[in-house]
């Protein structure tokens, strides 16, 4: 979600290992998932689609040096008690490249070891409580000295690559989880340009990034990164423009000699008046460049979101994702004001803000 970032902060640059533990964060009890052709399958071969919700604030509590989740009650029983009242089978987990890492100056009481203990355990609860887990490399740096605080263009050459090999070795053991390589690129100025879609592919190796100052890696890259590791978790990959474009993805995916890729996409609305948010907002699109999309290749809309507080713009959305099988979470599991931010809920036990009720209901409604 573009809308969220913190102040820029120094930090001292730190020497460090990369942290490799042995495969195996736990799994769920008995929950796996894969692609099976155009589909996501369980440990059955039964087809899953994805319903959930972001559960935002492991991105960046641990930079702001007071938590690692955003509250006492984020990551409590009583939460998520409610996401599974809500009929949720799936949550994505922000994580911070600084933080996971250890590097930068973040202070050690929220970060390396300690954070990536809470991550792993969080991970398990959500696995325990039968949802699927999309880990989300959510901010990224520049690759020099300052730490990640808010979104850039492309993840860094210098500590991306070190994010996912320790990530994938993390949870490589877990089919139960799902990577999402980079949150939201951007390159070339925001634009869906061939370029565009090539950085975001080699990242700057490419030769077409611009836009930056910084080497950047891209997705082949960091794909080749995590299978490395042995990992053949499912892995989502996005576009540009804020991961907002999916009509050039099939000419630009990653190679993946797993087989396990999907298709990532992040889809917003304004207002009734000007709901023009995001690329893939409107019904022309969905039809245009989502359904033959869904005919190829899984889809999870990793973001979606109204930004208006209300709860009109997005459910023919969903409606038209049920019907061709496409998942979809949104933002954002954290209790706040929808006014500021697509919240939705105003507490951790799941009373729904103005722009929840519609998708609590529109879960309710598929007798999940």
């Amino acid at each position: 979600m573009r809308l969220r970032s913190l102040a820029p902060a120094a930090g001292v640059l730190l020497l460090f290992t990369v942290f490799l533990p042995a495969a195996g964060a736990g799994a769920g009890p008995g929950l796996s998932i894969a692609v099976s052709g155009n589909h996501l399958v369980n440990q059955d071969g039964d087809t899953v689609v994805l319903r959930g919700a972001n559960t935002s604030g492991t991105e960046y509590a641990c930079v702001n040096e007071n938590s690692i989740f955003d509250g006492a009650q984020e990551a409590s029983a009583g939460s998520i008690a409610a996401m599974q009242s809500w009929g949720f089978n799936a949550a994505r987990v922000q994580l911070n490249e600084s933080c996971w890492l250890g590097v930068q100056g973040v202070k050690s009481a929220y970060s390396g070891q300690v954070y990536r203990n809470a991550i792993e355990q969080y991970v398990d609860r959500l696995n325990a409580a039968e949802m699927y887990v999309i880990i989300d490399m959510h901010f990224s740096s520049k690759g020099g000295s300052k730490k990640a605080t808010r979104q850039v263009p492309m993840p860094d050459e210098r500590y991306a690559p070190a994010f996912w090999a320790s990530v994938a070795s993390a949870f490589r053991g877990n089919p139960a989880v799902i990577f999402d390589l980079f949150n939201e690129p951007y390159p070339n100025h925001d634009t869906d340009s061939a370029a565009s879609w090539k950085c975001v592919l080699d990242g700057s190796a490419g030769g077409t990034c611009k836009g930056f100052n910084y080497s950047a890696a891209g997705m082949q890259q960091l794909l080749d990164v995590v299978r490395a590791t042995g990992a053949t978790n499912v892995t989502m990959v996005g576009g540009p423009q804020y991961a907002g474009d999916l009509d050039h993805w099939l000419q630009y995916a990653p190679v993946d000699p797993r087989g396990q890729l999907a298709a990532s996409i992040h889809v917003y609305w304004n207002t009734p008046s000007q709901p023009d948010y995001s690329p893939c907002y409107s019904s022309s699109c969905w039809a245009g460049v989502l359904a033959p999309l869904s005919a190829r290749v899984p889809i999870v809309v990793g973001e979606f979101g109204e930004l208006d507080c209300g709860d009109t713009l997005y459910p023919p959305f969903l409606d038209f994702a049920d019907r061709y099988g496409i998942s979809y979470l949104g933002w954002a599991w954290f209790a706040g004001s929808c006014t500021g931010e697509p919240s939705l809920i105003t507490n951790y036990s799941g009373t729904p803000t103005a722009y929840g009720i519609g998708y609590k209901q529109h879960l309710a409604s598929l007798g999940n």
